[in-house]
């Protein structure tokens, strides 16, 4: 498989978790159906309700365990 245009790639490094967002012509609203699909697709994936992934989601939002950081690129 070949990843062409991606839209967002995460990963854990060194214990970290790095999130890169590739937003072409996407918008911010487009993003944001984007990361409702997002907490469908892992609600699905750990076979629990998708209330139970906007709970934590919302947790998260109210109080940031990490920050975000702009990666400069050359």
């Amino acid at each position: 498989m070949e990843i062409r245009n991606p839209l967002v790639i995460v990963f854990k490094n060194d214990e970290k978790i790095q999130t890169h967002l590739y937003p072409g012509e996407l918008s911010y609203k487009e993003y944001g159906i984007l990361i409702a699909d997002i907490v469908r697709h892992v609600a699905n994936a750990f076979k629990v309700g998708e209330n139970e992934v906007w709970e934590w989601v919302d947790k998260e939002r109210h109080h940031q365990t990490s920050p975000a950081i702009e990666i400069k690129t050359n």
